[in-house]
């Protein structure tokens, strides 16, 4: 150490030292720079380190945004170098899980990118107020009132930059996102409810000459009084189906998202379609409050509700004005000759002694009768399903 700083007092060492240390600094910068900007590119993030990203490059490349680099909308927006350095520096950890591909799958899984990516990321280049904007047909979207209630364009705009509808994933375990551009999606806001702070009417986001009925509504077997229902039926069920095993956000997954961004959104899987156009009450009102679908429990007791106002079970479940009013629409399920109240293995011996056993062989087979008769009822009940006839 003596000897260096011996060396400096030296004036023929000073000019070479000087020289040599502003080699050193433009060498840095240089590769300081040269190295902010390759790893600024999508190709950086596509190729060498970046593979946790794979399924996202084949969604970027099948965008609107190809051609706009990764920095554009994921660094902020006019940051400066030393910004930009500090931001390779805060990642530079998940190098090591690129490295030996520990990485976590999927990846953003609630959207939380686009729940926190600011405006302006945006508004950089698709300023509104030169933009020109062309909904889809049918439909008016007012930007300036989601602007005004601080609505950013990734809680509705989230996949645009990563189109994924069409692409197939190949990393194990990734999955698609959501996407929030559909009527599900506006309704994580928007709701049929009075007090609903985002409206709900259709007059809200369609124009006068949209067409509100969908094509499904009008199909034969969708909705007919006295006629095929199971359309609108088994779709509702789906639905509810569906909206049960949506994925549930935890308060930590809450948490984190609303960590940056707000409001914390449900996931558009959990917004029931049907409620979107109807409100909650619109089946139970037309169903007579009747709950639906019908629950488990709904079987113990639904033979009150049919004695007491067969018209209102009729309304699905009858052909006919008549039938619904008699409720002879019972017999699709129960026995027509039963009595009502009364198990048919108690009542049916003076229905074959009135009317004879030929009607019984339509659906059984003689087999049935000796089993029962020969082996008696409690032992003959489990055979019942393998002597009818197929």
């Amino acid at each position: 150490m003596k000897r260096f700083f011996d060396r400096l007092r030296d004036p023929a060492f000073r000019p070479r030292l000087i020289i040599w240390l502003s080699v050193a600094g433009i060498m840095f910068v240089l590769l300081w720079a040269f190295g902010l900007i390759g790893t600024s590119f999508a190709w950086f993030c596509e190729e060498p380190c970046h593979i946790v990203h794979a399924d996202n490059t084949k969604a970027y490349y099948a965008s609107t945004h190809s051609k706009i680099a990764c920095v554009a909308c994921h660094e902020p927006v006019n940051a400066t170098p030393l910004v930009y350095t500090f931001m390779k520096i805060y990642v530079l950890p998940d190098l090591w899980a690129t490295i030996t591909k520990t990485f976590d799958l999927p990846m953003n899984p609630y959207n939380e990118v686009a729940l926190a990516m600011p405006a302006e990321q945006c508004t950089q280049c698709h300023y509104l107020g030169t933009t020109s904007i062309n909904p889809s047909p049918g439909m008016k979207i007012d930007h300036d009132v989601h602007t005004k209630n601080d609505i950013k364009c990734t809680l509705c705009h989230n996949r645009i930059a990563h189109n994924d509808e069409d692409v197939e994933y190949t990393l194990p375990g990734d999955t698609k996102h959501e996407n929030w551009m559909t009527m599900d999606g506006c309704f994580r806001c928007h709701s049929q409810a009075p007090d609903a702070k985002a409206p709900g009417a259709c007059t809200a986001c369609h124009t006068q000459d949209f067409e509100l009925v969908p094509a499904s509504h009008e199909a034969t077997g969708w909705y007919a009084k006295y006629g095929e229902s199971g359309g609108h039926a088994a779709a509702a069920r789906a639905e509810s189906e569906a909206v049960a095993a949506a994925p549930v956000h935890t308060e930590e997954d809450e948490a984190e998202e609303s960590k940056d961004a707000e409001p914390t959104l449900p996931p558009a899987a959990a917004i029931n379609s049907c409620y979107t156009c109807h409100k909650q009450a619109f089946c139970t009102d037309c169903h007579g409050g009747l709950a639906l679908p019908h629950p488990k429990e709904f079987t113990e007791n639904h033979g009150k509700i049919g004695y007491a106002d067969p018209e209102l079970c009729g309304t699905c479940h009858a052909r006919s004005a008549a039938e619904a009013k008699a409720g002879g629409f019972c017999n699709a399920c129960h026995h027509p000759s039963s009595k009502p109240g009364q198990p048919w293995l108690k009542s049916h011996p003076q229905t074959v002694r009135t009317s004879g056993a030929t009607d019984c062989f339509k659906c059984h087979t003689e087999a049935q009768c000796s089993y029962c008769h020969v082996n008696g009822t409690a032992a003959g009940r489990p055979a019942l399903e393998s002597t009818f006839k197929k």
